[in-house]
């Protein structure tokens, strides 16, 4: 939700920079006028896409992390209660 509203609030300062807008006084008389901010705001959602990916690729790490987690304590649990079936059947 957060990154929307950043890429809202970069589509409206093009709007309010006249570049997306007809060329009107003060305004940009041309697309080229205009590669400053573009690329100003292109280097902006760039830089928050890699953030993005980098937080996702960690989270990614972490729920891997815990899933082998979870495994290993299912995996001695299995074995306290075979453990503990052994030793039952051999007390009868």
């Amino acid at each position: 939700m957060k990154f929307f509203a950043r890429i809202l609030a970069c589509a409206v300062a093009l709007l309010l920079a006249g570049c997306a807008t007809n060329p009107g006084p003060g305004a940009p008389t041309s697309a080229a006028e205009c590669g400053p901010e573009v690329e100003r705001l292109n280097a902006q959602l760039a830089a928050e896409i890699a953030e993005r990916q980098r937080i996702a690729r960690a989270a990614t790490r972490r729920e891997e992390a815990l899933r082998r987690q979870l495994n290993a304590m299912k995996s001695i649990e299995r074995g306290i209660l075979e453990r503990e079936d052994r030793a039952r059947t051999e007390t009868r």
